[in-house]
């Protein structure tokens, strides 16, 4: 799934690119596969849904989603920096309840009666989602931030409490649960970089090409204000 929300202009593209790369990799059939472009926040739901109706315990489900993040003050008493992290849709208009909370989507993939996941998101804050100098030029931050949601996030340090749910199989996050992710001209930086690195190592698995990803990506952004840090997270 791909949503073009604010100023982003490739995410669609990004889905596209993660589809075709995954199918061939692993050579899935057409008829197993989706592509939503700028997916509604409807779209999101029923698709989740509609995935748990028909994925088998033995089945490998893939999730991608390229777009704006954001930050809301937390609504579950879950989170250990008292912000929820939220996906934007392509219909969102401002209205939290049209964004894509944490608790929201961790509870529809954990609804897929599998837990052979792998869930890949491509937007800010996305290790919360459970979660070069030329990289500096003329990148576009996926955070959406209002005024007044910036208005009502903590500015401290809250307690830190343990996490009342944990999101089924693995999650590649492109960022931090505290930073900003970016695109570049090709795409999203993440994506960019996984999907190249997928095609380069023929043999290896996800997750020593996440591994290299992510170094390329950190190695990219340290010596400038956009540092991005791809992150994994496992189910327990």
């Amino acid at each position: 799934m791909g949503a073009n929300t604010g100023d982003l202009k490739n995410t669609n593209h990004d889905a596209e690119n993660f589809l075709n790369v995954i199918q061939q990799r692993f050579k899935i059939p057409n008829s197993n596969v989706c592509l939503i472009k700028n997916v509604t926040s409807w779209e999101f739901e029923s698709s989740l849904k509609g995935l748990a109706k028909i994925v088998d315990s033995k089945d490998q489900v893939f999730i991608y989603f390229s777009g704006h993040g954001t930050q809301y003050p937390d609504s579950t008493n879950d989170e250990q920096n008292c912000v929820d992290e939220a996906l934007i849709p392509f219909d969102f208009t401002g209205k939290r309840y049209q964004a894509i909370s944490d608790d929201l989507f961790v509870y529809w993939v954990n609804q897929i009666n599998t837990n052979n996941i792998i869930s890949v998101i491509d937007t800010c804050f996305s290790g919360g989602m459970f979660r070069g100098d030329k990289m500096c030029q003329n990148a576009k931050s996926k955070f959406w931030l209002m005024d007044y949601i910036n208005s009502l996030l903590p500015k401290k340090t809250c307690e830190v409490k343990p996490l009342k749910n944990r999101i089924k199989g693995v999650l590649y996050a492109a960022a931090k649960e505290s930073q900003t992710a970016w695109e570049i001209a090709q795409g999203g930086f993440f994506t960019v970089y996984f999907l190249k690195n997928i095609k380069a190592y023929p043999n290896k698995t996800l997750e020593g090409i996440f591994e290299i990803t992510a170094n390329e990506i950190k190695l990219e952004s340290s010596n400038c204000d956009i540092q991005q840090e791809p992150q994994r997270w496992y189910s327990e």
